[in-house]
């Protein structure tokens, strides 16, 4: 390791720079440890610190905290793995007898879902396991096992697999489209659970689980309610059936130990022998009530059984360079070492992963911009440039025109929250008025706010069907802000059209035991999971074509459609084939089924690298007879966004935007794959951004253009504020000046509004532009 001092005065990338903790980090881990090397590496080698990755998502922030593109990876990571983990734990206990046992998630449904985790977010998750504690895991895929017996080790383990030489590649190109499972569980090195090994940092979170003094404090009891339908358009029941079960924590609100979180996030650490690259992982615990199948229940309790486990490259992450501040908290090791002069601020810019230059650096208050520059400073121009370019640009000169704000005695109640006056009035139209500013596109505005506050759960069935609609350019870049969302829908169609298209009741490989079908416990388990695990999707279902869905006797059911919903904090769920009004009949399935049901061509092709093991033992991993496996499924771009409306259907009762995907089946005789179905999350209206700033024509933003920024200032959009006016602000133009010390550099749309309001009703009010 090099010393600080060696550190200071040592070249860098360029000889006239100094060498800094980036430098350290590249040579030290990224440069020094490949997959050639790694084996006879230390632990501690292949190691990072724990303070380079930082602003880590944590469970009891995610609705208090605002988090920027730089960390919804990790978010969705962190969701993803809160998915897994409450599905398993779910499954595991509800199927907690011996009459359930032959019907568990077999070998298959446990390797083909940690594929359609990666598959299905081909650059937000790079590998996704399942993994199990010693001697918990009853498998009952293995023919010479006895019942109610354990195998010492069993870990599902996927990662992305580079195939860019792979055969049938012939662009030579990687597709992101191939992951390589395997049971670790089984081979050489197959000791996970010895605190020697080397790429374990996710088992000693919470396995092993022996002290059950703290069962209370790190696990929690979640209540659901299901109502099933075994005839169309009728309910067994007409209560909900409850069933508790033992999950991760549910952390409160002020809850600072991080061993109390449902999901935590490892150290970036060399993933040897399998990826064999630089990940960071997040990791969620999965909860059974052990020992399984005994008639001692007070010798019972809920137990820590495994883990699931989602990683990143870490080469994808950003890191923040600008120094210390309440944007970027420390402790971070990468803080400080942006090149920004002392007369410039600097900020963050998203999306540049483990590279320098991810920063831009703009003018502080009372400095300025020189009169031919555009800025602000890009980072990745200051590391390129030369010294002496260096030394006479990327700098800021003192403004002049400077004033204090106005101390006004005068209290006037004015809000700015669809309080507009008369938005009718048709104003004339100047050509000396270069504002992009359009009154038509601002009434327009008000009245789809005011449409929508109108609408609640008590008055919905009472009003017009249209008025329970918004435009669908009033959901203006959904399909940015909810991809995570819209992926989790992605992954469970991903994972249906695996299974649908490659497994058959009766399939059977020696000692491996394949084959099964879906239960419908399975699949209420996933929308359950994917409601309970991410705050921002109100409700999930999948949805069956006619006579798709076998049951275990192999008959089938007309419909089955598993749909889970949140309800005053509590997840439940209905088929809702027991619905009077059939779900084949909504425009959401009629609009996938019309685009996919005859046409399929542009499917994407994937594939799944198979290891599983040998033996009992798990004496070495071999190929599966069938290597590799494919399927073909759709990409996110595939699915369709609903426009804004009203779920006015006494579960939702709330604004909605639906995301809907298809999934498939092989259909053996005519040789093809066909149509099976759509699955669909609904993501509330409330949590989205709008965009008031000038757009092109062409861009269909109901809220374009409705921003007030003078002339001389530029409109941005200001992140983190939710479906509400006045989230912009306005920064000077080239040439232009803030004209107010007050520690800021731009003005923010909410006092533009504000002061706009004053002047309409006469009241004093600040001139709010640059100079």
């Amino acid at each position: 390791m090099l010393l600080k001092e060696e550190l200071v005065v040592a070249d860098g990338v360029f000889t006239w720079l100094q060498r800094d903790r980036y430098d350290e980090i590249v040579e030290k881990y990224i440069n020094a440890i490949k997959g050639h090397n790694c084996a006879s590496r230390s632990k501690a080698d292949m190691m990072m610190r724990d303070d380079i990755v930082t602003q880590i998502p944590k469970a009891n922030e995610l609705l208090s905290k605002v988090f920027y593109s730089n960390r919804s990876a990790l978010v969705h990571m962190h969701n993803m793995a809160l998915n897994r983990a409450f599905f398993m734990s779910y499954i595991l206990q509800r199927m907690n007898s011996t009459e359930d046992y032959s019907i568990q998630p077999n070998l298959h449904y446990l390797y083909m879902s940690v594929t359609a985790d990666i598959n299905a977010n081909p650059y937000a998750i790079n590998g996704s396991s399942i993994i199990f504690d010693k001697d918990v895991y009853y498998p009952n895929w293995l023919t010479n096992l006895d019942f109610n017996k354990t195998i010492p080790l069993f870990g599902v383990k996927g990662w992305r697999k580079d195939n860019t030489f792979a055969q049938g590649n012939f662009i030579r190109e990687p597709n992101r489209r191939v992951v390589q499972v395997k049971d670790i569980g089984a081979g050489n090195n197959k000791n996970y659970t010895n605190e020697r090994h080397k790429m374990n940092p996710w088992y000693q979170f919470w396995l092993p689980d022996l002290d059950k003094h703290e069962d209370k404090s790190n696990k929690f009891t979640y209540s659901i309610g299901i109502r099933y339908s075994n005839v169309t358009g009728k309910f067994i029941k007409e209560e909900f059936d409850v069933f508790n079960f033992f999950g991760p924590n549910l952390p409160s609100q002020n809850e600072k130990d991080n061993g109390k979180m449902p999901v935590r996030f490892t150290v970036p650490y060399f993933d040897c022998g399998k990826s064999n690259k630089w990940v960071v992982s997040a990791v969620s615990p999965i909860v059974d009530f052990f020992p399984r199948y005994s008639n001692y229940t007070h010798m019972r309790r809920q137990r820590f059984v495994g883990v699931a486990v989602m990683d990143i490259h870490f080469t994808k992450i950003d890191f923040n360079a600008c120094g210390i501040s309440p944007g970027n908290p420390g402790p971070s090791y990468l803080a400080g070492i942006a090149r920004c002069k002392s007369n410039t601020g600097c900020k963050h810019l998203s999306g540049k992963g483990y590279k320098r230059g991810g920063y831009i650096c703009h003018c502080k208050n009372k400095y300025v911009y020189p009169m031919d520059i555009q800025g602000p400073y890009n980072g990745k121009l200051i590391e390129q440039a030369t010294n002496a370019e260096y030394a006479n640009s990327f700098g800021c000169i003192r403004g002049d025109h400077y004033r204090v704000l106005p101390i006004v005695d005068q209290k006037a109640h004015v809000t700015v929250e669809f309080g507009v006056a008369n938005i009718n009035v048709r104003k004339k139209r100047s050509f000396d008025n270069r504002s992009k500013f359009d009154q038509m596109r601002f009434n327009r505005m008000i009245r789809i706010f005011r449409q929508k506050v109108s609408i609640n759960k008590n008055n919905c069935n009472s009003v017009p069907a249209s008025s329970l609609h918004l435009p669908g350019d009033a959901a203006y870049d959904v399909e940015n802000q909810f991809k995570s969302q819209g992926s989790t829908a992605l992954r469970l169609s991903h994972f249906l059209s695996l299974f649908l298209e490659n497994i058959q009741a009766t399939d059977n490989f020696g000692n491996l035991r394949g084959g099964g079908r879906l239960h419908q416990d399975h699949l209420f388990g996933e929308v359950l999971a994917n409601v309970m695990a991410d705050y921002r999707i109100i409700s999930s279902g999948i949805f069956f074509e006619p006579y798709i869905f076998k049951n275990q006797d192999g008959t089938s059911k007309e419909l089955f459609g598993p749909y889970a919903f949140k309800s005053e904090g509590v997840a439940k769920a209905i088929d809702m084939a027991g619905l009077p009004r059939k779900y084949i009949f909504e425009n959401w399935y009629q609009n996938i089924k019309e685009r996919w049901k005859t046409n399929t061509a542009k499917l994407e092709k994937y594939k799944m690298n198979q290891l599983v093991r040998s033996d009992v033992k798990g004496t070495s991993a071999v190929k599966f007879e069938y290597y590799p496996i494919a399927y073909f499924a759709p990409k996110y771009d595939d699915g369709m966004w609903s426009n804004p409306k009203f779920k006015c259907d006494r579960m939702v009762d709330n604004w909605v935007m639906t995301y809907s995907i298809p999934f498939f089946q092989r259909d053996y005789v005519a040789k093809k794959n066909i149509f099976a179905g759509v699955v669909t999350v609904d993501v509330p209206l409330d949590n989205l951004e709008i965009n008031q700033c000038p757009q092109s024509f062409n861009v269909a933003n109901a809220f374009k253009n409705t921003a007030r920024c003078h002339i001389s200032t530029e409109c941005r959009k200001i992140p983190g504020y939710k479906y509400s006016r006045g989230a912009y602000r306005c920064d000077c133009k080239q040439g232009t000046e803030y004209q107010f010390a007050d520690g800021k550099t731009f003005i923010e749309g909410s006092l533009v509004e504000l002061e706009y309001e004053k002047k309409v009703r006469g009241l004093f009010s600040r001139q709010v532009i640059c100079f």
